[in-house]
């Protein structure tokens, strides 16, 4: 018997070492999704060898999928564990509660470091942050892409709902996440040429090109007939809402 649980276990080990990161990180989702035991897959990415993580993950395709999926399915692990994290959401995001590849870092080091090439989470995305570090860089990506602030979830009421990324159809999960995203939240008054936009839009106007780059990708995505209107933005609801009911059921 003691045979047969050690054998068991070893094979267990061997799978999993045997995922790529990104697997693991898809792994992590679902086992949080499932309501399964998720830290076997956090233990491979706290112990991930750097030089092979960004060897992996060598392509912003790649790199999206992966550092969407570890971010949200992180911030899951960890307010499931300590759901009192977030009473104090400036130390949750920006100590460094994590290890990913053998560093400790933070939930701002993954989203405004890697995600965002170093951009400074206070400056609208129009400057980087000069204190920073460069832990992001072996595995930054190569273009900032404005719809992954409607694929992270920051464990709020308002976050845009959790998938499952993968590098081969990333390009299409972004696209549906920001439709999807945006239905729920873009509102149109035609009598009084006004659009509320998220509040995403205007924490990280840069991202988007400003105000009139956001208004071009409203226009373009059939929310408004013209860029020629009055802008609000909507408030933004930090109620912590985590568990399986934030999944797309699909994935």
């Amino acid at each position: 018997m003691k045979f047969l649980t050690s054998l068991i276990a070893f094979t267990l080990s061997f799978n999993l070492s045997a995922q790529s990161y990104l697997q693991t990180s898809q792994n992590l989702l679902r086992a949080l999704k499932n309501g399964q035991d998720a830290s076997p897959f956090v233990r491979i990415i706290a112990d991930a060898n750097p030089q092979e993580l960004a060897a992996q993950i060598d392509t912003d395709q790649k790199r999206l999928a992966f550092w969407i999926n570890l971010y949200n399915g992180l911030i899951q692990y960890k307010l499931k564990q300590n759901p009192g994290l977030y009473e104090e959401r400036g130390d949750f995001f920006g100590d460094d509660i994590l290890t990913v590849a053998r560093s400790s870092v933070s939930f701002d080091n993954i989203e405004h470091g890697v995600l965002r090439r170093g951009t400074s989470k206070y400056s609208y995305g129009y400057f980087k942050n000069p204190f920073g570090g460069d832990w992001h860089k072996p595995y930054m990506v190569d273009e900032i892409d404005w719809r992954i602030h409607f694929a992270l979830n920051c464990g709020a009421s308002s976050c845009p709902p959790v998938r499952i990324y993968d590098e081969a159809t990333i390009n299409s999960q972004l696209n549906e996440s920001t439709q999807q995203y945006l239905q729920s939240q873009v509102r149109y008054n035609a009598d009084e040429k006004q659009v509320h936009l998220p509040k995403l839009m205007d924490w990280f106007s840069g991202d988007f090109g400003g105000e009139d780059g956001a208004l071009e990708i409203i226009k373009n995505r059939g929310f408004i007939p013209s860029t020629k209107v009055s802008v609000d933005y909507n408030d933004y609801n930090w109620t912590l809402k985590i568990g399986p009911g934030v999944f797309y059921q699909n994935d």
